[in-house]
């Protein structure tokens, strides 16, 4: 593949879903848990941030306004395992800053339009574009595309590097359905980037081997 089309956008959508069906993400109960996990995710593993999700549910504080008040000190020893506590708490507590002129309500967020709302998010220090990016798909069901490492390698091997130079993250918005989709295929990628497409690839069952550049080329 050098040139990503609609379909070819759609055809490796549903080939990821046979095989590996729906990933149920994002994994969290409410939607602050969801941007406490955006956050906390960064650098990290996600079994880590799990860790830290539960102990902040076991002490009360995964609830916007008494995290916002809590001490500094109590929200970097819940979320230690996460990894650069006192960095992160200070990244929450921006977020909670910002979110406290929302009254700490989405609702009211979400009446704002998709590039707005973006650069809003990105103003807030500790907040880059792909945690901007998962908050507006997972929080507010906003058709964005979430490029991240995972992603970004995914489609090197798949359509080459020279492809991603002139990467168009609109043709996969444009390709899938909705917000729902869009999540889903974020999901997809990261499941099947575990499984085959690692730094090391393994190529060997791979259900997208037949299309894939780099596979191709590795392989003849």
């Amino acid at each position: 593949m050098q040139k990503m089309t609609l379909s070819e956008i759609q055809y490796i959508f549903e080939t990821l879903f046979d095989a590996y069906g729906p990933q149920g993400w994002w994994p969290a109960y409410t939607p602050f848990e969801i941007a406490v996990g955006a956050i906390l995710v960064q650098n990290t593993m996600w079994r880590n941030v799990k860790i830290s999700i539960k102990n902040l549910e076991k002490i009360g504080l995964l609830e916007p306004y008494r995290m916002y008040v809590t001490s500094n000190e109590k929200l970097a020893a819940a979320i230690k395992p996460s990894g650069f506590p006192r960095l992160k708490a200070e990244r929450l507590r921006n977020f909670l800053h910002f979110f406290s002129e929302f009254s700490f309500d989405f609702e009211e967020m979400n009446k704002y339009d998709t590039e707005t709302l973006r650069k809003l998010l990105l103003k807030v220090n500790g907040i880059g574009k792909e945690t901007a990016d998962s908050l507006l798909l997972y929080i507010f069901k906003r058709p964005v595309f979430i490029l991240d490492a995972y992603t970004k390698r995914f489609f090197s091997r798949l359509f080459s590097k020279e492809a991603m130079k002139t990467f168009e993250k609109e043709k996969i918005v444009n390709a899938l359905k909705d917000a729902k989709e869009m999540g889903e295929f974020h999901a997809l990628i990261v499941q099947h980037s575990k499984a085959h497409c690692r730094s090391k690839p393994i190529c060997s069952g791979c259900p997208l081997r037949k299309v894939c550049e780099f596979g191709s080329e590795l392989h003849e």
